[in-house]
């Protein structure tokens, strides 16, 4: 190898460097060792080859070597020293060739597909169900991450059971908190946390139950929801929205612990403020502030220990036994880290935390079991030289079984052969003597895998198949069912719930044309939303939606026009440069405070619709603007009365002496229909839906004309966000024609109006689901209870 890597190994020249002096290298790795007296598992296995005849044993008669596989140089002069002696005995299965000297006859084969991990588990209960089968069984699982979902499966009607083989710390709870930890660090800006993180991990299950203030754990679950609710904005308050936070800003913001500490007082919670705050300050010591400035694995190492201990001193962890052992297991990780000789060594955090993650990893903890009765549950290494009846096997895929590392050591591939060291080659033979003497001494084997786009089978159950077939002369020798779920269709009947006691309170509802046209569009969201007053959650940190973007433009156009009240507009450049600015500061109030840096492309579609809706604007005849923001409230003389309210965003006052309603639309634009079924009355609520779409603008009008008796009226959808300046923003509801019969055209409908008002207060018509648009249920809040 030196003398190779003097020429030079197709690899950097740092690494030829470096094998040029192997030799050198390896003995003062050793010579340093030594003076340590700290031992590698390589050097320990050289120390006893080189020593092996110095070992004292004259009073042992026999020494027995079973079941041995594949040994390493030091393995083999071990051995031969004890054979050499007359004193070892070997027993082992097979011939010279391992795998291949196993017979895949003799025993009955059935292959199983399914599309996911839950499939192979539902498929691997139904073959446990089979008459004798659970008789000297065993159920092998190469991916231990499967385990759970297998125990919730069979645990009911498996019987005895024992499972020994490691589950991965990876799935555990308390690493989904150090996940979390490290997650909060990664994305921390200027001293800052990513408000998103901040939550994900004081949400987290072992974090939000935690005693700290006195014994009960609700007082940190209420103050943690209180917290989430200030800043996703249920609670309107200045941090409401902010997407990055700072610890000292929610410690010091009063209002959250005195919402936290009123709706504890109606529970009959007794904590006060200064309580609250210590609590949450001792939350910021835990997962935060001391992970800010690891510097190395000492540091690392104490923090640890004392977040464990408050875990398992002050959480829910000692309720569950499996939380218990994977806890053990972080605290021998972290005497590890303890113990390091660089343990003082620099390092950031992030490598740190890289370190600890790579560590838990590769750590598993151990069922408690007994492997003498009952069905096994087994890893594949665990079933080494046991024989069972019924072998099941899940998870037969590719690169799962065989499960290959592709290492890639400091030491390039073509120098590990020359060493003769081919592990690829020789794991995959291993794990095929494995697999196939487990089959070989089964009555009955069930092979289980995935077939999807992902993965596809084993090479494993290729070879037996491609064994079979040349057997058997034919290529159909074998069939794989596929694992189905038993699957009960729910009936799509439409659910009709009644109104009974509930008439006289819609009777006496006060409406707006948003009720009416949620009822038009589906009488079971009215029901929900308006009768019992649901409503979606609002998370201001996912990101500005178009409500939130459309109030920001409606608030806008009210302050930016606000100066033309009973004036006529005049948007010069001086009112542009005006417009701008107060855009720039009521977005960097509303916006880029909270947002941060994903805010600038939001800022960027806002200026250019902006740009886009003065320019439009320049060229219509407005000769005063009548009103901003007008709200107008009173009764609808329908046959009845009918209580409603509507805001109107703007009304304007044209050139040709026209009374204009103008309603704002920052999305989807559409005008109603004038059509000649509506016109002739035949009603039905899908029929006005289809026609009407909106009462918004026949509303708006009503109240218009009765503020402006006597004037020419009209309304319009201002489609702000059309950017088309050729075909122009304004969409009007009435024709020059519709005008001059203003009465049959208001007339047609508020007939259409008062159909719909007393459909919806009629107490033999029930509320159903309207499916007929499946992307507005799609996207519909209540579409899980609406059946």
């Amino acid at each position: 190898i030196q003398h190779t890597a003097r020429i030079g190994y197709d690899v950097p020249g740092s690494i030829n460097m470096l094998l040029s002096r192997l030799v050198l290298l390896r003995g003062a790795y050793h010579e340093a060792l030594e003076k340590k007296r700290s031992f590698s598992r390589g050097m320990v296995y050289l120390l006893a080859a080189r020593t092996v005849q110095e070992a004292e044993c004259a009073d042992l008669e026999r020494i027995f070597f079973c079941d041995f596989l594949y040994l390493h140089k030091t393995e083999e002069r071990v051995l031969r020293y004890f054979l050499d002696s007359g004193k070892a005995v070997f027993i082992r299965q097979g011939g010279e060739k391992w795998a291949e000297s196993v017979s895949p006859g003799g025993f009955s084969l059935s292959l199983v597909k399914g599309f996911d991990a839950h499939s192979q588990v539902c498929a691997v209960r139904e073959i446990l169900r089979k008459p004798g089968i659970s008789d000297n069984t065993v159920i092998v699982l190469p991916d231990p991450d499967k385990i759970i979902p297998l125990l919730s499966e069979i645990a009911s009607f498996a019987g005895d059971f024992n499972v020994s083989m490691g589950y991965p710390l990876r799935r555990s709870a308390p690493y989904a908190l150090f996940e979390c930890i490290f997650k909060a660090q990664s994305t921390r800006k200027n001293g800052e946390y990513y408000a998103a993180d901040y939550m994900r991990l004081v949400s987290h299950p072992l974090v939000k139950n935690l005693k700290l203030a006195g014994s009960n754990p609700a007082i940190t679950r209420i103050l943690v929801h209180k917290i989430e609710e200030v800043l996703i904005g249920v609670e309107k308050t200045s941090l409401g929205g902010s997407l990055f936070v700072r610890l000292r800003d929610i410690e010091s913001f009063d209002e959250v612990f005195e919402l936290a500490a009123r709706t504890m007082q109606k529970m009959d919670i007794r904590v006060t403020v200064p309580e609250l705050r210590d609590a949450l300050s001792c939350l910021h010591g835990l997962l935060f502030s001391p992970w800010e400035t690891v510097r190395n694995c000492g540091e690392f190492s104490r923090h640890l220990r004392i977040l464990l201990d408050v875990l398992m001193e002050k959480s829910l962890l000692s309720a569950y036994p499996l939380n218990v052992k994977i806890i053990e297991r972080m605290y021998a990780v972290q005497e590890d880290f303890d113990r390091v000789s660089f343990r003082e060594e620099e390092f950031s955090g992030e490598d740190i935390f890289k370190i600890f993650r790579n560590k838990l990893d590769n750590e598993m903890f151990s069922f408690s079991g007994s492997p003498l009765k009952g069905l096994q549950i087994l890893g594949m290494l665990e079933t080494r030289a046991l024989n069972f009846e019924n072998v099941i096997i899940m998870d037969v895929n590719e690169n799962t079984l065989p499960a290959l590392k592709i290492r890639d050591p400091l030491i390039p591939r073509e120098v590990m052969l020359r060493l003769g060291l081919n592990h690829l080659e020789k794991e995959e033979e291993i794990q095929r003597y494995q697999f196939r003497r487990l089959i070989a001494s089964a009555k009955n084997v069930y092979l289980v895998y995935e077939e999807s786009v992902q993965k596809e089978p084993s090479r494993f159950i290729e070879e037996l198949l491609w064994e079979r077939q040349k057997t058997e002369g034919k290529l159909d020798v074998l069939e794989a069912p596929r694992a189905v779920f038993e699957v009960q269709v729910i009936s799509r009947e439409k659910k009709a719930l009644k109104k009974d006691e509930h008439v006289e309170f819609i009777r006496g509802m006060v409406y707006s044309p948003s009720s009416v046209d949620t009822y038009l569009d589906c009488p079971m969201k009215f029901y929900y939303q308006y009768l019992f007053g649901l409503r979606e959650k609002e998370n201001l940190l996912a990101g500005p939606e178009a409500a939130e973007i459309g109030t920001f433009i409606h608030g806008l156009l009210e302050a930016a026009f606000g100066i033309f009240k009973n004036k006529k507009p005049v948007l010069d450049d001086v009112f542009k440069k005006m417009f701008f600015d107060m855009l720039d500061e009521k977005f960097a109030r509303e916006f880029e405070e909270k947002r941060r840096t994903d805010s600038f492309m939001l800022k960027k579609t806002v200026v250019f619709r902006m740009e886009r809706f003065l320019d439009a604007e320049s060229r219509r005849d407005v000769a005063e603007i009548l009103e901003l923001e007008r709200e107008f409230a009173g009764m609808v003389q329908l046959g009845r009365e009918y209580a409603f309210r509507a805001r109107i965003d703007r009304i304007d006052l044209l050139g040709n002496g026209t009374v204009l309603v103008v309603d704002y639309k920052t999305g989807i634009a559409e005008v109603p229909r004038f059509t000649r079924a509506l016109e002739e009355g035949a009603f039905s609520r899908e029929m006005i839906r289809d026609s009407v779409r909106s009462f918004q603008l026949p509303l708006y009008l009503y109240f218009t004309d009765r503020e402006y008796r006597g004037k020419r009226t009209n309304a319009c959808l201002y489609a702000i966000r059309d950017v088309n300046r050729n075909a122009g923003l304004i969409k009007l509801f009435k024709t020059e024609e519709d005008i001059d019969n203003k009465e049959r055209f208001m007339e047609t409908y508020l007939r259409a109006l008062e159909f719909i008002l007393e459909e919806i207060s009629a107490p033999d018509v029930p509320f159903i689901a309207d499916r007929s648009n499946p992307r507005m249920c799609e996207y519909c809040p209540f579409s899980a209870a609406c059946g």
